[in-house]
């Protein structure tokens, strides 16, 4: 992590030091985890001013940045603005460290892929990442600053709420390495169309130095777009439906797993993924290209690959003792990724039944996109679809008889633990602020409970 002393910092960040030069490690944000030799950064945000605690850290920091001096007994860094005096130590920290750093964004499937980007890369190096989500202007930074010295690859996942934040992100990170793993229709509302989420992610690619590698998803329908941006820079493509440098096969899946053949120009890798569907296994082709980027072998993907675990709420399938499979999809949805569920759900034992939560995040197109999925599933064959909230109604438009419609999220559950019966293949998957995680969770602890292997009845 990040060490020095505040006069060594003040010039490099345009701070001015007030009160008696100290050396600090580490740097934080958050007023309730400072340790006694970190310096804290007092953040303005919508509800809450970094400001008003320093008072209470005083006791236990190193020292604060802050835009104006405060009447406390704590040295102080003072900068005009405290988010970008954060990104300027991210920045600087990163310069003097070794690190390789690889760059990823996409509208779905960048944990997934930092995830099995780390497990290959675990295997070549010391590899960091950005801990959970952590991917924005404030945990970026943050976690940049916690990268050890002796790491040999960060891995960052970058998130895109608006226009200019990719490009933000690059300024700090200075990656060698870049990906956009996808464009689908997350964050319509703010950026107006595929279009603009495309031009907001493809700065990854523009941003990348002359000799920097560049990952492009040959499926992806901006894919020609981001090769104009790449330019003259060095490129490696990768694809399941059409010729790339990393060409994969799903060779056979089922709920849990897959068998994939990667063909790459150095040989080919068969493996087996514990990560269901189609989009895992373009996440695990994405991973190959990176890190092959990287400087891994062959041996060190497949390891890497197979290592890998399925994360939680993202097609995690939990068998249930009615005979029943759940499969915990809740993490986050967007169009695009709802369809993915849904194709991941259809190879499943039928019978099949769906439950979904709103779509946030979608702008005026909302409605009709919430139709299309219902839809959508209604063409692919599911057997049920169950649904809450405001916008899924209009799913339950588009999937038509026998769509199931509930106005409060117990309703649903109620619903749930009485219907489903053995043989059952149920994914769940909403937004993240549809907290589908909590429908997941209920009827989990409620087949606890009937089977008799422990916990109480879940709320």
């Amino acid at each position: 992590m990040i060490r020095m002393s505040l006069s060594e910092l003040a010039p490099l960040i345009g701070a001015r030091l007030h009160g008696n030069d100290r050396a600090f490690a580490g740097v934080v944000a958050d007023s309730r985890n400072i340790k006694s030799d970190q310096l804290f950064v007092a953040l303005r945000g919508e509800r809450v001013d970094g400001h008003a605690f320093v008072g209470d850290i005083a006791a236990r920091a190193a020292a604060a940045v802050v835009e104006q001096v405060l009447d406390v007994s704590l040295p102080q860094l003072v900068v005009e603005h405290t988010e970008y005096a954060l990104a300027e130590i991210a920045r600087v920290w990163r310069a003097r460290c070794q690190a390789m750093v690889l760059a990823m964004t996409g509208s779905n499937g960048k944990t997934t892929l930092k995830t099995l980007t780390h497990s290959i890369l675990s295997r070549v190096g010391h590899c960091s990442v950005n801990p959970g989500n952590l991917n924005n202007e404030i945990g970026l930074p943050l976690s940049l600053c916690a990268l050890p010295t002796q790491a040999d690859f960060a891995v960052c996942e970058m998130g895109a709420g608006k226009p200019g934040d990719i490009a933000y992100l690059m300024r700090i990170a200075a990656p060698q390495i870049g990906i956009v793993n996808n464009v689908g229709a997350a964050h319509l509302e703010r950026m107006g169309s595929r279009r603009g989420i495309a031009e907001t992610k493809g700065a990854i690619y523009s941003a990348l130095p002359s000799d920097g590698i560049a990952v492009i998803n040959a499926e992806d329908e901006f894919a020609d777009y981001f090769s104009s941006l790449v330019g003259k820079r060095a490129r490696i493509t990768f694809a399941l439906d059409r010729a790339a440098d990393v060409h994969g096969q799903i060779v056979a899946s089922d709920a849990t797993s897959q068998r994939l053949a990667i063909d790459t120009k150095a040989g080919r890798i068969s493996l087996t993924l514990s990560m269901p569907g189609r989009h895992n296994a373009l996440n695990a082709l994405a991973a190959t290209a990176l890190a092959i980027a990287a400087g891994a072998s062959l041996d060190q993907i497949r390891l890497g690959l197979e290592a890998a675990q399925s994360i939680s709420g993202r097609l995690a399938s939990k068998p249930l003792a009615i005979g029943a499979t759940l499969i915990d999809d809740s993490y986050n949805a967007n169009p695009d990724s709802m369809r993915a569920a849904i194709d991941t759900l259809r190879a499943q034992p039928a019978p099949h039944w769906l439950v979904i939560g709103d779509m946030k995040e979608l702008g005026p197109d909302g409605p009709s996109l919430h139709r299309d999925i219902g839809a959508y599933a209604n063409t692919c064959g599911i057997a049920r679809l169950y649904a809450v909230g405001e916008l899924s109604h209009a799913a339950c438009l588009g999937y038509g008889s026998g769509a199931r419609h509930y106005e409060r999220q117990q309703d649903l559950i109620d619903a749930l633990r009485t219907d489903l019966v053995a043989g059952v293949t149920v994914l769940i998957k909403g937004s993240r602020s549809s907290a589908m995680d909590r429908v997941a969770n209920a009827l989990l602890a409620h087949d606890r409970t009937e089977s008799g292997t422990g916990g109480g009845h879940a709320a």
